[in-house]
């Protein structure tokens, strides 16, 4: 039984191709994976992400050399994979930021479905820089600093694109609302 093994033994049995070992890492650490990526991707991604972690684990388990807790390493590569999902939707124009009331039964159902199109439209016409950081740091969760890290950047400029978008959905919104 290997469940009262540490996860770096199991590392190293992973790593002869045990493939009990990869159960107990799978059964250990999915739930958790699950989790963050179903509150950070949402439904429709979660089981996928989770998915490719434990894939690329199990096939580069020769190879696999970790610097950190294992724990810390499945969740570093989650958070990766979670931006190149977002970066692989800012491209195809499928996120963006909600700005629509907290209630949605408060607004009239045309008014939301307006509202939602103006704010999409809003963001897609930003400047592809500004969008991804924008989604990144709105729907990914990542601070300005992780933004400037990943995308060498200086925080100052991700802090400043932040601030630009939102100042662009705000006046749209509010054109939409004043024009009514």
């Amino acid at each position: 039984m290997l469940k009262n093994y540490s996860d770096a033994t199991l590392v190293g049995q992973l790593q002869k191709n045990s493939e009990e070992a990869f159960r107990e890492i799978y059964d250990r650490h999915w739930k958790s994976l699950y989790e963050t990526a179903f509150y950070k991707a949402g439904p429709e991604d979660a089981g996928d992400l989770v998915q490719e972690i434990f894939l690329y684990l199990w096939k580069n388990r020769s190879n696999l050399q970790l610097q950190v807790q294992l724990n810390t390493y499945l969740h570093a590569a989650l958070r990766h994979k979670i931006i190149d999902l977002y970066r692989l939707k800012t491209q195809r124009g499928l996120y963006y930021e909600s700005m629509l009331p907290a209630n949605p039964q408060a607004a009239p159902d045309y008014e939301t479905k307006e509202l939602d199109g103006i704010i999409r439209a809003t963001i897609q016409r930003m400047p592809t820089r500004m969008r991804e950081i924008f989604l990144l740091n709105r729907d990914g969760d990542l601070p300005s600093a992780e933004i400037a890290r990943k995308l060498s950047l200086s925080d100052q400029t991700v802090r400043n694109q932040i601030s630009t978008a939102i100042h662009r959905i705000r006046k749209a919104v509010d054109a939409y609302r004043n024009s009514r």
